[in-house]
Order: structure tokens, then sequence, then C-alpha cells
């Protein structure tokens, strides 16, 4: 029995691309494998006559030539069947493997024996050889890959969950591999991604790397793979289309018992400023923005409000009297950590969202979009997209490279960015504590923010703590909130903030294994 099993349906290649397929599996050092190739009834004669003299001279190589043309799927599940590897590998008929593909997998799966699943980067290359392209992916992200297949080439899997699942099912034509790995992904004990352009893949007249329209009946494959993957969850979302090959999944709740009540914490000093060009009390516009347009309909507000030692309030504000809005008092001196922790201890909800009041959100339906997520249970915190004064991205999420950063600042917020990492959900390193989501049960399972910080990084620290406990911290940009930039404190940052976080963190501030090359 072979280590791999090289499944590649056939129809049509150009002779040039299909001879360098073949030639980049023979230059494979690694040399454990069998190739399971389908015709797929071509019609262009140097199809059968290049497979079958392939085959006349390596016992390792097994061709099937279909009677008739079965599509894509059909070809590929005849490919998969005739398969006797220990793992599964798919390869098309125009694509290049690089030299040690199979020898770096190979490596990878023998350091755990429960990888069920492993894909790899990838590039693209055009008609004169030139490579181009290079996504360097992140490590394996359940989140974005509900709304993206990045995972794609080069993706091989242990044979015996492909059989758990029932290999590739008909009706997804040209997203089967997208229908493919949101199933395994779903069944397998650990997926590993190995950081190594293993896979080339071409760019020819109507293939959808060149052109992402060229197949718009793989568009609508796709939607459904995603619908399927919502229904096996339990999870009620809608899906549409985006751009080709990404797609959007919204939350919608209809009745008030249906949904866990959400605690929205407002720390405030009670500050005014100006918001496009109008003066106004930072809180008091807060809360009436989120009054005016939330369409959650379970929700408190708790509004933590700095208090003189005579119990005064710091900066007086009004608000509309509501039975939803609650105070604390916050004695102490300026500490962001301490007054969240307050907050959330005095709130009630089974999911409490920290907001800082010089926000203003964007989306009525945020907070659906926001706990909507907690519908997957590895969830730790979400946040939303950041958006600056002047429309721009103010933060898409927070990465590490030696240091802590806002992913896309500045940026357009109209720029599905590199590889769409603007347009879909995904997992991040942390996200500001601006506008952060978080269940109760999480904060205190963590022990809360950390009072060690005053005025930065509590937010960070807490992301940190909560994957620690193999939670995951999500971004979402279906949650949109304008951020006017630290009205009520200013930019203070203490010093001694960066070197606690240093020294609590350090080692996983260097590299981010979620934002390779921004994408």
């Amino acid at each position: 029995m072979p280590r791999f099993s090289i499944v590649t349906p056939v129809y049509n290649p150009p002779a040039k691309a299909l001879k360098a397929c073949i030639a980049s599996v023979f230059k494979q050092t690694f040399t454990d494998w069998e190739w399971c190739i389908v015709n797929d009834c071509s019609t262009e004669p140097h199809v059968a006559r290049i497979l079958d003299r392939l085959a006349t001279q390596d016992s390792r190589v097994r061709v099937m030539h279909r009677s008739t043309n079965g599509g894509i799927v059909a070809a590929s599940q005849d490919g998969l069947d005739m398969a006797t590897g220990d793992f599964v590998a798919l390869l098309d008929h125009d694509d290049e493997l690089a030299i040690r593909a199979l020898r770096r997998i190979d490596e990878e799966l023998r350091t755990d024996d429960e990888i069920d699943y492993v894909y790899t980067d990838e590039d693209k290359i055009d008609a004169q050889g030139r490579h181009y392209d290079v996504f360097r992916k992140p490590e394996f992200d359940a989140i974005r890959l509900r709304s993206q297949n990045y995972c794609c080439h080069f993706s091989v899997f242990r044979s015996s969950l492909l059989d758990e699942i029932g290999g590739f099912r008909s009706g997804f034509d040209g997203s089967q591999d997208f229908d493919l790995i949101l199933r395994a992904t779903e069944r397998a004990r650990k997926v590993a991604h190995i950081p190594g352009v293993l896979y080339h893949w071409r760019v020819v007249p109507g293939s959808a790397a060149g052109d992402v329209h060229a197949k718009p009946y793989a568009y609508d494959a796709g939607k459904r793979a995603v619908e399927s993957h919502f229904q096996r969850a339990g999870v009620a979302a809608t899906v549409e289309k985006l751009t080709p090959g990404s797609y959007q999944h919204r939350f919608s709740v209809s009745k008030q018992a249906d949904v866990p009540h959400v605690s929205i914490v407002i720390p405030t000093r009670g500050n005014r400023s100006r918001v496009w060009g109008a003066a106004v009390c930072m809180i008091e516009h807060t809360v009436e923005q989120i009054l005016a347009q939330t369409t959650y309909p379970n929700f408190d507000i708790v509004i933590v409000r700095d208090v003189n030692a005579d119990g005064s309030v710091v900066y007086p504000f009004d608000l509309p009297a509501s039975h939803n809005i609650s105070y604390v008092d916050f004695y102490g001196p300026f500490n962001i950590a301490a007054k969240w922790n307050s907050g959330v201890l005095a709130s009630q909800g089974e999911y409490v969202v920290i907001l800082d009041d010089d926000t203003q959100i964007r989306t009525p339906d945020w907070l659906e979009q926001l706990t909507g997520q907690f519908q997957f249970p590895q969830i730790g915190a979400i946040g939303p997209m950041f958006l600056m004064e002047d429309g721009r991205i103010s933060s898409a999420g927070i990465r590490f490279d030696k240091g802590v950063h806002h992913i896309s600042q500045g940026s357009s917020s109209l720029d599905e960015g590199w590889m769409g990492i603007h347009a879909v959900p995904r997992t991040v390193s942390a996200v500001s504590g601006s506008c952060m989501a978080f269940a109760r049960k999480h904060f205190h399972r963590v022990g809360g923010f950390c009072e060690h910080y005053t005025y930065s990084y509590a937010d960070v620290d807490f992301c940190l703590k909560l994957q620690m406990e193999k939670l995951v911290v999500a971004w979402t940009p279906e949650a949109s909130v304008y951020h006017f930039g630290a009205r009520t404190r200013g930019d203070t940052v203490a010093e001694s903030d960066l070197h606690m976080l240093q020294r609590r963190w350090g080692r996983y501030l260097e590299s981010d294994p979620y934002s390779r090359s921004h994408a």
C-alpha cells in the first residue's frame, strides 16, 4: 500500500501543461506514491495518447478512461475509488508540484499520527512559466474557511477520513474541493498547515486561476457548500456571494425569547469632543446611537462612570431614563482594565460587549453579527471592523510582528484587501477592547482583564489568555463601528504597560500565525 495516492481528473488539458504536470510528479524526491488518473472522456486525442504511454512506463501510474464525460465530481470520485494509499493528494491536470512537496508533507504527517488533513501555500504560473501571486496562508482557520476556500491547493487527506465522509458529492461541480475540505475539517482530529509553496496553480485560458469569473457555476456551487456547512452545524445563517471565491454569511434573530441577553459595558469620564464637526458629549452620543439603531432585541447598557471622592460625577452627562441603562461608579485612578472588570461584574448578560465611549455603531445588526459567532463553541472573543472618522480602516483585527499592530490601519474600507482579508470573518491574534464581545463564562474562566495594565494592552492580554484555554479570537466585517480615536483619555500610553505585555507574552509577539504576508 503506497503512502500517497495522487488523484487527478483529466479533461482536455493543453499537451504542454499536462506534460509539465507529469514531469513535476516524477521529479518528486519522495517516491512512495501511486497516481490515479481519470480521463473524463477527453475529446482531444493527445490526452489518451500521453496518459496511455505514461501508464506503460511506470507501474505506479494507473489510468482510467471514462466512456462518457461525467464532470469533475464524477471523475474525481472515480479517482478516489481507485486510490489505495494511506493519504490522498489532489492534483489538477495542468498544475505542478514543487519537487519536495510529497516529502515535506510526509515529514509533517510523521510528527503527529492524528493529523487527518494537510494544506500548503501556493502560487500561480503564467504562460511563460513565471511564478507570481504567492499565497502564504495562515494556520488553520475554520472561521475563514466558512467564507473562503483559502486552503485549496495543495490538499492532502487521510484516506480513512474521506471514506468516513463519503468522498466527493454530486451537485458541487467547480467547488467540489471546497465542499470536501469543509466536511473533512469538520471531522478531522487535527489539521496541519505547511508554510511553504508546494503547489503551482497554472493560469490557462478558461481557468479560475487566471479569471475568477471564468466558472460562474463554481461560484454557485461554493455558496451551496457553505450553506450545507451551516446546516450541518445547526447554525442559522444567510449566505450570499461576494467576489468569486468569497462568501458572506450573516446571522439573524426573530424573537426576543430566542436570543441570549447581551450587556454592553461602556467606561466613560463624560468628556465632550467633536464628531464630524459637531460638539457632543461622547457617552451621550454613543448611547443615543445604540438605542436608536440597534436591532438586537435583548440587551442592556452598563455605564462605568468616573466619580469624585464626594460621589459627584467628574464630568456630568445626561442620558435618557431607560430600564436597560444602569450605572457603576468608579472612584479609583484611571485603569481601563479595572473599569472593564467592574462593569462586567455588575452586568447580567450571558454575553458581554465592552465598548469605548468614543465610538458609533455603523451596522444596526452589529450585536447579531458579533454574538452569532458564539454559536460555534470554540469562539472566545470577537471584534468588528473599526473605521476612522473619514471611513478608512482603523483596525481589521490585531496581528503580532515584533509587537502589536492593527491590521490594515489606514487602508480603504472599500477594498476587499489581499486575498479578501477585509471581506470575510477570520481568526486573528487579538481584537481591540474598543469593541470586543465575549461570553461571561469565558471572562471568568481566564480571570477577567489584568489590572496590572493601566492604559493599554489589557485587551491583547485578555485575548492571549483566551487562546491559552484553546479558545479562538475572531474578527468580522459584518459588524462595523466608527472609532473616533481615544477622545476620552487622549493617546496616553504607559511604557510600563508595554513592558508588562512583553514580560508576559513576549515570545508570542514576534510573529503571527494568522497574518502571514497580511493574508
